[in-house]
């Protein structure tokens, strides 16, 4: 897997029995992770009971079912375990077992019971099932489903990659040249016309070359080098001005002869001519 593969951890928490809805929960998570997780980068890691109560997990999967009717505290727990999810904006899908009551039969106070538990949150995914079959199509469905659709898998999808350091230029001037210097030279050498660009905007300055911003840094330190190589190649030759108002500047006949000893040639229309 490439080092961009983002992780999701999923809690799977149940007060009472539910060894049948853990393994249908996780082989679930296991096919979802095998059929998208290279298109899409990311992977779901199921996390048990044996994870701490308070850490934060960007799914929590709860189930009330079995014969092991939870206690009073354990369901207390459980509830604010729940509302401690979605209070940080994060989504949980939510299960009843029709095994431990009839929640779509004529049971109107367990039905009356499941409405009110839904209205304390409102913002979960609240929903019943009554057997292997019609849970593991549901939580497949409802799994998909807050996987694209939900605000917290949303911006975590958005969220742009951050850019790669960039390495330091070695500070040593091993040749005529200071490698900052060498470095705006190199890049402009692969352009097609062998152009460089120079501005100041907002007080920050700007050399281009090549199709890339060379300045990366915007302290003082940093402009002082950029603009001082700017300027040894400028006024020692190896560079010429190439007009619009002095923004813009080409690699002049010197500067390719410098670049040779570098075992660099130039490329496109300026190769055509000979390197001017």
């Amino acid at each position: 897997m490439p080092s961009t593969v983002s992780l999701y951890s999923v809690k799977i928490a149940c007060p009472g029995d539910a060894a049948m809805e853990l393994i249908v929960a996780r082989d679930v998570i296991a096919q979802w992770n095998a059929h998208n997780s290279l298109d899409e980068k990311r992977i779901l890691l199921p996390l048990g009971e044996d994870v701490a109560g308070d850490a934060e997990h960007d799914l929590l999967l709860e189930f009330f079912c079995g014969a092991n009717i939870p206690t009073e505290a354990e369901a207390a727990a459980a509830e604010e375990e729940i509302e401690s999810q979605l209070r940080h904006g994060r989504p949980a899908l939510i299960y009843f077992s029709d095994a431990r009551a009839d929640f779509s039969g004529n049971d109107a106070l367990a039905r009356a019971a499941l409405e009110e538990f839904q209205k304390r949150h409102m913002t979960a995914t609240v929903d019943t099932y009554g057997d292997e079959k019609e849970f593991r199509a549901k939580f497949a469905r409802q799994l998909e489903s807050v996987l694209k659709l939900h605000e917290h898998f949303r911006a975590a999808a958005e969220k742009p990659a951050p850019a790669p350091e960039a390495k330091p230029l070695d500070p040593r001037r091993t040749g005529p040249l200071d490698p900052w210097a060498q470095r705006i030279l190199v890049e402009a050498c692969d352009d097609f016309e062998a152009y460089i660009g120079r501005s100041v905007m907002g007080g920050k300055l700007r050399i281009q070359a090549n199709g890339k911003q060379l300045v990366e840094q915007t302290d003082a330190e940093s402009l002082a080098k950029w603009e001082s190589a700017f300027n040894e190649l400028l006024h020692g030759g190896y560079i010429r001005d190439a007009g619009c108002n002095g923004q813009l500047f080409q690699i002049s006949p010197k500067g390719f002869e410098f670049l040779k000893t570098l075992g660099k040639t130039p490329v496109g229309y300026i190769a055509e001519l000979g390197g001017m």
